[in-house]
């Protein structure tokens, strides 16, 4: 393990690093609200082998000490937050990005990426989903090694995909700028070797892992046909790539993101021009330079891992693992500026992570307010069941968000895709968030598709109506149907 020690040498640096890494997640701790699934395995202790996660519900009874999953947050997130910090810290050195300072911003580009506040603010998934990203960015340390590094990566990847596949295709992203690195040297032979063992490793992975769901007969998520043996492949590509920008879209219109990006990825490009001004072979750069912008293209595209190539792609921020990584690839073309430009580049990465810390301060804030907002929603719907009559209840619509969050959607438009309320007509936990006081354990959830204003309205509110179908029936109607 050498070539780790070699890496971890400077110390102080990555205590740095690990320590900014916990400052950042400080408002989803004060915020601590109860996400999305986590309402299910808090009351029923499921894993994610319905996903062909087997991996992370093996993870999650190991750290539970018990054959049910428990949450162990705030740990998980304490701990999600260091392995991050440290795969940063560790691809950074790998490539000797500000190799000559103590502070290093590059390595907070995974963990402050803003797509990744929609992996963080699971409490139980967060562990799974940062180990994910580590196990296949840690077999790059040993690149140069072959046997090490195939050995190394299989077991990677197929961790990864056990753990979280949409993380798996970062393996690509980082070994990109080896491949990037191969080019520029006119070292084609290296490059179709070591691009072919990327993708060999990938697919025994892919085997393994999958040979092993169907011995075990594991379900596995039912998004997984691909457009591209479809009769109008070319026309769902386009579909997929105009919802893929869109998704990248409300990331760059928050707040003052887009122009920031803009001069960081300007700073960048200038980097890959001085680069070649030097270049003793002109003639080369005619291939050399298509072929890596073909490279970065890719990596931006797999961003979001394989959600351009699937029919029915899941476009959730948190499968967009690959925005720090690629983030970290256009910052690698820094490596070549001098003097005002590469304190110009190190200035733009620092306001770049600024930002997302500005971000995270925001996104704790409105999830503080949404809880606040729900529990008191539940606190004015429990009295309908306190002489527990009400043995049927329904939903139409869905609540709306806070109204001390509407402020920050509009100057964030991101967190449209990060937070809604779980309370609604398709939601599967309304009635256990409303559940606060135990009133509704014998009730029933009915479904409302048929009920759309019907009933007698027995209340008006500003937020929703409530209806009674007859005395054991009622219906909450967000959508406010008059």
């Amino acid at each position: 393990m050498n070539e780790l020690k070699l890496l971890l040498q400077n110390r102080k640096s990555l205590y740095i690093t690990l320590g900014l890494s916990l400052i950042y997640i400080i408002p989803l701790l004060i915020s601590d609200h109860e996400y999305l699934d986590d309402w299910g395995r808090n009351l029923y202790g499921y894993g994610w082998q319905h996903d062909g996660r087997f991996i992370a519900t093996l993870l999650g009874k190991i750290w539970s000490l018990n054959s049910s999953i428990f949450s162990i947050y705030p740990f998980s997130l304490l701990l999600s937050a260091i392995i991050l910090g440290f795969t940063g810290f560790l691809l950074v050195s790998i490539f000797n990005i500000e190799k000559e300072n103590t502070i290093k911003w590059a390595p907070l580009l995974i963990v402050t990426s803003p797509a990744f506040l929609g992996n963080l603010v699971f409490k139980f998934d967060c562990l799974p989903m940062a180990l994910s990203l580590f196990v296949v960015v840690f077999p790059f340390i040993f690149y140069h090694k072959k046997q090490k590094f195939i050995l190394l990566s299989l077991i990677g990847v197929f961790l990864s995909l056990g753990l979280y596949q949409s993380s798996t295709t970062v393996f690509f992203i980082i070994g990109s700028l080896f491949l990037i690195r191969e080019i520029k040297n006119w070292q084609w032979k290296l490059f179709f070797k070591d691009f072919g063992i990327l993708a060999g490793v990938f697919i025994i992975a892919f085997i393994a892992y999958s040979l092993l769901i169907g011995l075990f007969n594991l379900p596995v998520s039912n998004r997984t046909e691909t457009i591209l043996f479809q009769p109008n492949v070319f026309e769902l590509l386009s579909k997929n790539y105009d919802i893929f920008t869109q998704r990248i879209n409300s990331i760059l219109k928050s707040g003052s993101y887009v122009f920031i990006i803009i001069s960081f990825l300007i700073i960048c490009l200038t980097g890959f021009i001085i680069n070649f001004i030097s270049y003793k072979e002109k003639s080369r750069l005619i291939i050399i330079i298509p072929s890596i912008l073909l490279i970065v293209f890719v990596d931006f595209l797999l961003i979001s891992s394989v959600n351009i190539l699937l029919k029915e792609s899941y476009w959730d921020l948190r499968t967009f693992c690959g925005l720090g990584f690629f983030l970290l690839v256009c910052l690698s073309f820094q490596t070549g500026l001098k003097g005002v430009l590469l304190k110009t580049g190190r200035w733009l990465t620092f306001v770049l992570i600024a930002f997302s810390f500005v971000l995270m301060a925001q996104f704790g804030r409105i999830l503080n307010n949404q809880s606040q907002f729900q529990n008191a929603i539940g606190y004015e719907l429990n009295h309908y069941f306190k002489d527990e009559s009400i043995k049927n209840l329904g939903f139409i619509g869905t609540l709306r968000i806070a109204p001390r969050n509407e402020f920050t959607y509009h100057k964030f438009p991101v967190f449209q895709l990060l937070l809604g309320s779980p309370i609604g007509q398709y939601s599967a936990w309304s009635m256990n968030i409303l559940n606060a006081n135990g009133m509704l354990e014998g009730v029933n959830i009915i479904p409302t598709e048929n009920l759309l204003c019907k009933g007698m309205l027995i209340e008006k509110t500003r937020f929703y109506y409530v209806r009674e179908i007859d005395e054991e029936t009622l219906i909450i109607d967000f959508t406010k149907c008059e």
